[in-house]
């Protein structure tokens, strides 16, 4: 799409008074100032998830139809409508700053943004319920993520994460922790103060030991803890009575123990 275009395409929204605005896949190099005239939009894609994943150097990724955006207009700010941003497939290499201004936003889904950290202006998004930051170059999850009190989903699977951090378990309204496809080794017990979640997702780590204290997030629906190192099932996961998926394969688990059959509603 040339700039031509994308100006006629955003006149005909602001005419229109369209609440969503998707951009994906239409090789934009840059976003025009007149982005800022769209006091209506809800939702601005300029990037996004599509079915299926693909190799990536020595990585398997998700697909994404992006742009070639490497920065983003002050203009966003005027957009006092805006809760979802999904900048996903673009070579942004950090957040822009602008993206930490918008104190509205609701849902931010930068997949594969060659990111290599999370900025500590992230905290400022205290209305955010949603946080996708996947298939990036991330190794450290910031303490700064413990101010984001609303949020409800954070995913950060297929990155180079090796420490959940004791800070994650202020996040007490989460629903899903995604954190597939790192390095961690080690579940920490903070995460028992997590008790609102129904999904924690860690496999592809190198996890050895499942903590008794995971036995507290009694809501839990799905428990991913394939390709690990884990060597033992604790009787203590018994407790999860509202688990449907238990998943625990391709580890060193000799036995099951007796008490896993107290989780009548697995299916």
């Amino acid at each position: 799409m040339t700039q031509d275009e994308l100006l006629v395409l955003i006149d005909r929204a602001v005419a229109e008074g369209w609440q969503e605005l998707d951009l994906s896949g239409q090789e934009l190099t840059e976003l025009p100032r007149e982005i800022g005239k769209l006091k209506q939009l809800e939702s601005l894609i300029l990037g996004k998830k599509v079915e299926g994943y693909e190799e990536v150097g020595d990585r398997i990724l998700e697909k994404v139809s992006g742009n070639n955006l490497k920065t983003l207009p002050l203009e966003l700010l005027g957009l006092p409508n805006l809760r979802k941003l999904d900048i996903s497939g673009n070579p942004l290499e950090s957040i822009p700053d602008v993206v930490t201004q918008i104190l509205h936003l609701e849902e931010l889904i930068l997949i594969r943004v060659e990111l290599t950290e999370i900025p500590d202006a992230i905290a400022n998004l205290t209305n955010l319920t949603q946080l996708d930051l996947s298939g990036n170059q991330i190794t450290e999850i910031p303490e700064a993520l413990a101010n984001l009190t609303n949020l409800r989903e954070l995913h950060l699977s297929r990155n180079q994460i090796t420490e959940i951090p004791e800070a994650l378990a202020n996040l007490t309204n989460l629903r899903e922790l995604h954190l597939s496809h790192n390095k961690i080794t080690e579940i920490p017990e903070a995460i028992a103060n997590l008790t609102n979640l129904t999904q924690l997702v860690l496999y592809n780590n190198q996890i050895t030991e499942i903590p008794e204290a995971l036995a507290n997030l009694t809501n839990l629906r799905e428990l991913h803890l394939s390709r690990n190192q884990i060597t033992e099932i604790p009787e203590a996961l018994a407790n999860l009575t509202n688990l449907r998926e238990l998943h625990l394969s391709h580890n060193k688990i000799t036995e099951i123990p007796e008490a896993i059959a107290n989780l009548t509603n697995l299916t």
